[in-house]
């Protein structure tokens, strides 16, 4: 039972939810009061399942002794998870604990009412996320209680209809108390009560909008840098420069006696100007450098005498680049984030009558999702193509591909993603890459081009092709579409000054890292400019090697060398004790398994290079006696490996799938992990969520839900197909 039910909370009922979708992988939640409506649009099987409705269709009951029969038993249990009309496999892309912040604000802002099925659910979400000990909230949903997390959650209660009297408002106001108030918050967080009238800009270090009409070839200019940090600066610094916030109203009153010390009361006695740099010690995960309390100082004076002639010139330019975000991505944007901040750029701009903003009010609920522990908003739109690919891959990898039974959910998933190839470019001036020919991490409208998306995507659709099986759909796309995503995926590469040879997420890397010292952010690190990944090279190897196999005649030398530079990249990344850092996954399990797959590629093995050899033996090492690998997201944050309480499917899935992909030549502790992911298979062939396997920034953990079912069959059939498929149960 749910904390939230153990206190009494009201929730929907799940039977009257339906989540749509279109066949580029929109997702939309709806409630249906109406009683022909549920009639006329019966439950699909993976609503049921993600909402834990408990006339789920689970397949039959059997226990699988062999590791083939594992394989094909999750994958008929996932079968009942994916979309049948877009191929798709929905999930709630969860764990940051400040999207809905964002979410709330745009509605209040604007004066759109949130209905009640989805305040009620998001209100469910936020208390099943509490600490169970002293009801805060952190940056994400397994992290220490923090300043902003508990403020933002504890602020999106309140404007959610949750009364200050509750007793779950009571506990997360006594521990925000303890953590200094809200006085006390990061920069993202100072933001959003400003904007909500809750602090003064004052109080908000500045985000000048100013950079961005400087010239491009300065270093420092905002379309140099990281693409979610400049997608958010964007907005932020007009609504910083403006000083927009919301009317006051009785609530937004009430709110700012709660969420200050009585020390610090009355409201308007607060000198904010004197806290810009007042910040909570458990949020402070990256203090700011003396560069950036100079630059902050200077442009706090150069705000108070900027001319309003200036600041109508640069609201301009500002705009016309919010707008282009909007062309490029159907109104979506990137995340989030910038989309909340952007909407209220555009309420203040335009108005909410405008054309403009009915776009934007048609997006708003794409992000949010519903889940058994209530609705809360993911962080981006979904994971539509990047487990849409992996699906089909594993599939081949393991053998079911080749079974009548598995082929259509790998035709849906496959059209699905020849349907999410990007085939225009974004427009001009948008400091964007060509993206024509790539591919997305979730959805086409979302508009943003990643590296490894591209390439697992590539991979994928190859193997359709390639397969007799699948010759009715093979012209779905066409060589030509194959080529212009390699050309797309080599144009990440970096090949200039900084990291040669890595693949970075969303583009080159294009300007220094010394501008990580002036990262606002405080509560994450490396942001600034794109860096080298481990993942997004070893999936680029992967994609690219593919390709050249089967279409040897494109771009051959190119190609080749590209490969060449990305191995000796990854190489080189490897630390001493044979681990590589992830990024993207926790951690170094998640990196040493693809790393183990690039090396692969090019034939680098266990027996013949001693960088296999180390990252193997770094694997063994972490074996626990179980047979099982964990790993803990403290791995992120710390840069050193450590353990979980017990081991974990998903670590263990990704370590027997290094020590299978590098050749390690002792089958025993290879057997011992595929037992304990047999072991945890439930009779019905579904696996159970047991720790987030995701992270981003270093420090915010986030959910894949569907790896727990993915990386298990892909481990499952590479045994059987190196041992057979014994019994092993």
């Amino acid at each position: 039972m749910y904390y939230s039910e153990q206190i009494g909370l009201p929730r929907t009922d799940p039977r009257r939810w339906r989540l749509r979708t279109d066949s580029v992988g929109r997702e939309t939640w709806h409630y249906l009061d109406n009683n022909e409506e549920l009639a006329n649009e019966p439950q699909t099987s993976y609503v049921q399942y993600l909402l834990e409705v408990d006339e789920f269709p689970s397949p039959a009951a059997s226990e699988a002794q062999s590791p083939f029969e594992a394989a094909k038993k999750g994958a008929e249990f996932l079968e009942l998870l994916q979309d049948e009309n877009s191929g798709i496999f929905p999930c709630q892309y969860k764990g940051p604990m400040f999207m809905t912040i964002g979410y709330i604000t745009a509605h209040y802002f604007s004066k759109i009412e949130i209905p009640l099925p989805y305040r009620q659910e998001m209100i469910r979400y936020i208390v099943n996320t509490s600490h169970p000990v002293d009801g805060g909230w952190g940056l994400h949903s397994i992290d220490k209680s923090t300043c902003f997390g508990t403020t933002m959650n504890y602020i999106c209660l309140r404007l959610l209809g949750l009364e200050a009297n509750h007793p779950v408002c009571i506990k997360a106001r006594r521990t925000l108390h303890r953590l200094g108030g809200a006085i006390k918050n990061p920069h993202w967080g100072k933001s959003w009560l400003a904007i909500l009238n809750l602090y003064d800009w004052d109080g908000v270090n500045p985000a000048p909008p100013e950079l961005w009409t400087l010239p491009y070839n300065i270093p420092i200019h905002p379309g140099r840098w990281w693409v979610h940090t400049r997608a958010i600066y964007l907005p932020l610094g007009y609504l910083s420069a403006n000083r927009v916030h919301c009317q006051l109203d009785p609530l937004l009153k009430e709110i700012r006696q709660e969420i200050y010390l009585t020390s610090q009361l009355p409201y308007e006695s607060i000198q904010f100007t004197n806290h810009r740099n007042n910040v909570c010690g458990v949020d402070l995960y990256y203090p700011h450098t003396k560069l950036l309390d100079v630059a902050n100082w200077a442009l706090s004076k150069w705000e108070k005498i900027r001319p309003q002639f200036i600041l109508n010139w640069t609201n301009d330019k500002i705009y016309e680049l919010v707008l282009k975000e909007y062309k490029n991505t159907d109104y979506l944007c990137i995340a989030p984030v910038n989309f909340a901040f952007n909407v209220v750029v555009t309420a203040h701009r335009e108005g909410t009558k405008s054309h403009t903003f009915s776009k934007l009010q048609d997006r708003m609920n794409d992000v949010l999702f519903h889940g058994p522990q209530g609705m809360t908003v993911m962080g981006t739109n979904g994971v539509q193509v990047w487990d849409a690919a992996f699906m089909i891959q594993y599939f081949f990898v393991s053998g079911l591909a080749d079974i009548p039974r598995y082929q259509p959910m790998i035709r849906k998933s496959y059209l699905f993603l020849t349907r999410s190839q990007f085939t225009d470019e974004c427009m001009d001036g948008s400091y964007r890459d060509k993206r024509k020919g790539g591919w997305p991490f979730s959805t086409k409208d979302q508009g943003y081009t990643v590296s490894d998306c591209t390439a697992e995507a590539l991979k994928a659709i190859i193997m359709v092709r390639s397969h007799p099986d699948f010759a009715d759909v093979k012209d779905a796309i066409s060589d030509k579409d194959l080529y212009n995503g390699v050309d797309v995926l080599l144009q990440i590469q970096n090949v200039a000054n900084f990291e040669f040879g890595s693949f970075s997420a969303y583009e080159g890397i294009r300007s220094t890292p010394l501008l990580e010292k002036l990262n606002p952010a405080e509560v994450f690190n490396n942001i600034m400019v794109e860096y080298p990944y481990v993942e997004c090279t070893d999936s680029s190897v992967l994609g690219l090697t593919y390709f050249a196999k089967y279409y040897p005649g494109y771009k051959t030398e190119i190609i080749q060398q590209a490969i060449e530079n990305a191995i000796k990249y990854i190489i080189s990344a490897q630390s001493k004790d044979g681990s590589w850092y992830g990024s993207w996954g926790i951690c170094y399990t998640y990196a040493a398994m693809f790393a183990m797959e690039a090396l692969n590629t090019v034939e680098l093995n266990y027996n013949n290079s001693a960088t296999v050899k180390r990252g193997c033996d770094f694997l063994i090492s972490k074996q626990l006696p179980d047979g099982g690998w964990s790993e803990s997201m403290k791995a992120c944050e710390t840069h050193t490996y450590i353990n979980t309480e017990q081991s974990l499917l998903v670590q263990t899935s990704w370590a027997v799938i290094g020590l299978l992909l590098a050749g390690y030549p002792d089958q025993e502790p290879i057997k011992r992990g595929i037992q304990l992911i047999m072991k945890r298979q439930l009779s019905t062939g579904e696996w159970k969520f047991e720790d987030i396997e995701g992270v981003f920034n270093h420090s915010c953990a986030i959910e894949y839900a569907s790896y727990k079912f993915l990386f298990a069959i892909k481990a499952l059939g590479l045994y059987k197909n190196k041992y057979g498929d014994t019994k092993l149960l």
